[in-house]
């Protein structure tokens, strides 16, 4: 009876440790930034990398056709900071992107993800995912990355911002692609969620322990081409599927861990 009721307490105990959906949720969207240039707008997060100092380095990730989109030789990072009564201001602060011709961030070969380092100022409310958080494969192997898997998408839909600080909306999905093994066949899989302009970069983040992990980075919708005709014109209707396109964390992996290094 003692051995049984002491189980109870232990199981009841590592479930009291594990963080709730809302608090995966809330770490989602203090991770999550907004990358814009003033005329074209993106969702970004942040990543800590151990660093060889020990000290961590900042990493801002994003799908690279948000960046390459920026024909600026900067963009604006919307930070939020604390004030009085527990409310939050906005901070914007403006990272250079290229040099001239050259592009400062990594991107991958072939994939549509970007990474670049940043000094991110003092004194803002940010929370980067530790650099273990982001999946790489072995999660996908042992299943605990799956298809039906629920995922949050901390994002800015049509540059939507949640409130005059600048926070992220919250969305939620589920991954509809199987399987995701092995990665090298799957680079990118498909979202259940709808994907709107200003989506894309944004991280999507499931809970298969208990704690925030990034499995993916969406960069596109799906939609459906109608096309009709008649003797005098050819119209075309677009359709969105409510999904949206995603890269599989481990390629992104790649790219923060070069970035990280440059």
């Amino acid at each position: 009876m003692r051995v049984t009721l002491a189980l109870g307490l232990l199981l009841v105990a590592a479930a009291a440790a594990r963080p709730a959906p809302e608090d995966v949720a809330e770490a989602a969207l203090r991770a999550t930034v907004r990358v814009h240039n003033g005329t074209t707008s993106g969702t970004g997060w942040f990543v800590a990398v151990p660093g060889p100092d020990g000290e961590p380095v900042h990493v801002l990730v994003t799908a690279h056709h948000v960046f390459d989109a920026f024909k600026t030789p900067d963009c604006s990072i919307v930070y939020r900071a604390p004030a009085k009564g527990g409310t939050f201001v906005r901070k914007e602060e403006k990272v250079p992107i290229r040099d001239g011709d050259k592009q400062l961030w990594t991107k991958h070969p072939e994939l549509d993800v970007a990474a670049l380092r940043v000094e991110v100022p003092k004194g803002v409310d940010l929370a980067p995912f530790p650099f273990d958080r982001v999946a790489d494969e072995s999660w996908a192997k042992r299943k605990k990355v799956r298809a039906g898997q629920d995922v949050f998408v901390a994002c800015f839909p049509v540059r939507l911002e949640a409130n005059p600080a600048g926070w992220p909306l919250l969305r939620k999905g589920s991954i509809a692609t199987h399987p995701l093994t092995p990665a090298a066949g799957a680079k990118t899989m498909l979202v259940d969620y709808a994907h709107f302009e200003g989506d894309s970069g944004a991280p999507l983040v499931a809970y298969p322990d208990g704690e925030p992990l990034v499995v993916g980075l969406v960069y596109a919708l799906v939609r459906h081409t109608n096309t009709s005709t008649s003797p005098f014109e050819e119209r075309k209707s677009h359709f969105p599927l409510d999904l949206a396109v995603a890269v599989q964390s481990p390629f992104v992996r790649d790219v923060i861990d070069k970035a990280a290094k440059k």
